[in-house]
């Protein structure tokens, strides 16, 4: 047993604002580049299944000829110019949380979904990798409550924050003595709201936000109430 008490946190929607990042900012800077939405999320689609990366899409964009090879390299150069720090993406909460409990000695451990190598890339571009006890990556959803395991034999008392009730729905019913803190970074307008621009914001985060749970869990919009 290392302890008395631990923190279990998702990445994306939870600590890092991926809609704003991604769905905004990154197919912002595509578009510069005249890829227009349509091209980019086709093309995103098509690269997802095999691991995603801003240099796959770049190449499968000058594979199938949507992007001329001697444009790949100033794009390449632009993305990682414009993405070289993602500290801004990151919730105005999330450093002095996990500062808070640095201080105080309590583990924080973070659990991310997706491909690895994307994850890993969006975790080290945030820099906050050195707040955590240990980072865990997966690609299969339900193997979240699993992963879970690990930190409750080591800890009496775990906290999970995720955005996603139903990943806290498995959590619950797996461990049911776990505190379950559902994070919704969603404001109210944007939840019914038909602004194209507004949807795009929050194009992922809403989904997660309209769901409803089959356990109860502390519902809250940041980290500030997470005690």
């Amino acid at each position: 047993m290392d302890g008395g008490r631990a923190f279990l946190l998702d990445f994306d929607h939870t600590l890092f604002d991926t809609d704003r990042f991604f769905w905004v900012d990154v197919r912002a800077t595509f578009a510069r580049f005249r890829i227009d939405a349509r091209n980019w999320e086709e093309s995103y689609e098509a690269v997802w299944p095999t691991g995603y990366s801003l240099e796959k899409h770049l190449e499968y964009l000058t594979a199938t000829g949507q992007l001329e090879r001697t444009v790949q390299e100033a794009m390449r150069q632009e993305l990682q110019r414009a993405f070289a720090d993602l500290r801004p993406y990151l919730f105005p909460d999330v450093e002095p949380f996990l500062a808070r409990w640095k201080r105080q000695g309590i583990p924080c451990f973070l659990l991310s979904f997706g491909d690895p190598s994307w994850q890993g890339y969006k975790v080290k571009g945030a820099r906050i990798s050195n707040c955590f006890q240990e980072i865990f990556y997966t690609h299969r959803e339900e193997a979240k409550a699993e992963v879970v395991g690990e930190v409750v034999r080591r800890f009496p008392l775990v906290v999970v924050v995720d955005n996603n009730p139903r990943e806290l729905d498995r959590i619950k019913a797996a461990y049911p003595q776990l505190q379950t803190v559902w994070i919704d970074r969603v404001p109210p307008e944007a939840v019914e709201s038909t602004d194209p621009a507004l949807l795009e914001r929050f194009r992922e985060a809403r989904r997660y936000a309209t769901l409803s749970p089959r356990y109860r869990h502390f519902r809250c919009q940041t980290l500030d109430e997470v005690s």
